[in-house]
């Protein structure tokens, strides 16, 4: 690859997931001779209330099927269940949406993991279309995508979604984000939708169309990618929802750009 003028030396790759999770994701780049820029758009907190989680730990026993959409809500459940001394049994039917979530469940010692074959609700939607009756508890996200709890209801089943994490913005950088300009980077990470979501508020809408004609927007999956088309901008979807899909897409869309 040829270095163009005024290109760095070390392209540098703007990653906006949480702190917890981005430094894995960074080590792994930096090792290739990328530069990243860690900037977390949100971050991780537990729930306000512990009610609705303490009250499915406590009933465990009878849900017919459990519903895991990430690896955070994944860790966050469990840790309340230990915190109160609630050994989980292996549940009757165990989904996961994504290979980090069923990797997640696998470690805490869950042998029976279910996974669609597309990693979102959709996918797994394609799957569990007799379920009329049965007691089903996705512990997730405070706020997420309400098709899947929606869609199960409307198809007969009992669903409880106790909120296991909130995930809130993250101040101090979104300040900085609002400051930054194409200058600053030579690619963006998106780890979530409301990832998308916080940079283009802080970026503003007009300047994020510019910006993303001009570098690539990497998403981690279809939903994030979705979220980044809604407001009119085009993005590259990682060849698989892990850190290794995204190295690869980045590798990919540097390289294309620098031609």
């Amino acid at each position: 690859m040829n270095k163009k003028r005024g290109q760095s030396l070390f392209p540098r790759v703007l990653i906006t997931r949480p702190e917890e999770k981005a430094s894995g994701l960074a080590e792994k780049l930096r090792a290739l001779g990328i530069r990243p820029l860690l900037f977390p758009l949100t971050q991780i907190a537990p729930p306000s209330s512990f009610d609705s989680i303490d009250k499915a730990l406590k009933k465990w026993a009878e849900f017919d099927l459990v519903i895991f959409t990430s690896s955070l809500a994944v860790k966050f459940f469990l840790k309340r269940a230990e915190a109160l001394n609630i050994s989980l049994s292996e549940p009757r039917a165990l989904y996961a949406i994504g290979p980090q979530t069923k990797k997640a469940l696998k470690a805490s010692g869950f042998k029976r993991v279910n996974m669609a074959g597309e990693f979102r609700a959709e996918g797994l939607l394609k799957k569990l279309k007799n379920v009329r009756g049965l007691k089903i508890l996705i512990p997730r996200a405070k706020e997420a995508r309400e098709i899947l709890p929606q869609t199960l209801k409307a198809r007969g089943a009992q669903v409880e979604v106790p909120a296991v994490y909130q995930v809130l913005p993250h101040q101090k950088s979104l300040l900085k984000i609002k400051r930054m300009s194409r200058k600053d980077f030579d690619a963006v990470i998106f780890s979530s939708g409301r990832s998308v979501k916080e940079f283009v508020k802080a970026f503003g809408l007009l300047k994020s169309r510019k910006l993303f004609l001009e570098i690539p927007a990497i998403c981690i999956g279809g939903v994030t990618l979705e979220t980044l088309e809604a407001y009119g901008i085009k993005g590259l979807k990682s060849r698989t929802p892990d850190d290794e899909g995204l190295i690869k897409t980045v590798q990919k869309a540097l390289r294309d750009k620098n031609k």
